[in-house]
C-alpha cells in the first residue's frame, strides 16, 4: 500500500497547490490530513469505486459513467465551494450548500450516473463529522460494512429505475 500512500500524499500536496492558485492560503491541519487518509482508506478496503464499476459494467453494459470527488475546503473570490474529480469526465458542476457545514467535515463522493430517460445516479458519501465516519447511499445513512454497501447499492439502483426493491 505505499504505492496508494504516496499517491493520496501527491494528492493531498494537490489540492493545496491548487487552492493556493485560486488564491487561498490553506493551512491544514494534521488531523484534517488524518480525516482524509482515513476516508481513503475506508473507501478502498469497501472497494467502493469498483463496486460503483461493477455495476455499470453488468447491468448498464458499461453505458454509465463513475466518478468521484472529494469536497475541498477552498474558495474562489466570490465564495463558491469547487470541488475535485478524481475519476471520470471533468463537469463543469459545481457543489453547492451550507458554507459551515462543510468547512467542519471531510467529505469523498462516488456516483454513478447513466440516462434513463433523465439522468439517474447512486450516489456513495463517505465522510467524517464530530470525529465519527459515515457513510450515505443516495442520502441513506448505512454501516460502513461491504456487504451492507451492496445492498444499499442495489436499492438505490432500484429506486432510481423505479423498480419495487422487493
Amino acid at each position: 500500500m505505499a504505492w496508494r500512500d504516496d499517491l493520496l500524499t501527491l494528492r493531498n500536496e494537490v489540492e493545496t497547490a491548487l487552492a493556493r492558485i485560486l488564491g487561498e492560503p490553506v493551512e491544514e491541519s494534521s488531523e484534517v490530513v488524518q480525516d482524509r487518509q482515513e476516508l481513503y482508506e475506508l473507501a478502498t478496503s469497501l472497494q467502493v469505486a469498483q463496486l460503483l464499476l461493477d455495476v455499470n459494467e453488468v447491468v448498464l453494459s458499461g453505458t454509465g459513467r463513475v466518478e468521484s470527488t472529494s469536497l475541498m475546503e477552498y474558495y474562489d473570490d466570490d465564495d463558491v465551494l469547487y470541488t475535485m474529480e478524481d475519476l471520470g469526465e471533468d463537469d463543469d458542476d459545481e457543489e453547492e450548500g451550507d458554507e459551515e457545514e462543510l468547512e467542519d467535515n471531510e467529505e469523498l463522493r462516488f456516483s454513478l450516473f447513466w440516462d434513463d430517460a433523465t439522468e439517474c445516479a447512486v450516489d456513495v458519501e463517505l465522510g467524517k463529522s464530530n470525529g465519527r465516519i459515515y457513510m450515505l447511499v443516495n442520502g441513506e445513512e448505512v454501516r460502513p460494512q461491504r456487504e451492507v454497501l451492496e445492498t444499499a447499492v442495489l436499492d438505490a439502483f432500484r429506486a432510481e429505475m423505479n423498480m419495487d426493491a422487493r
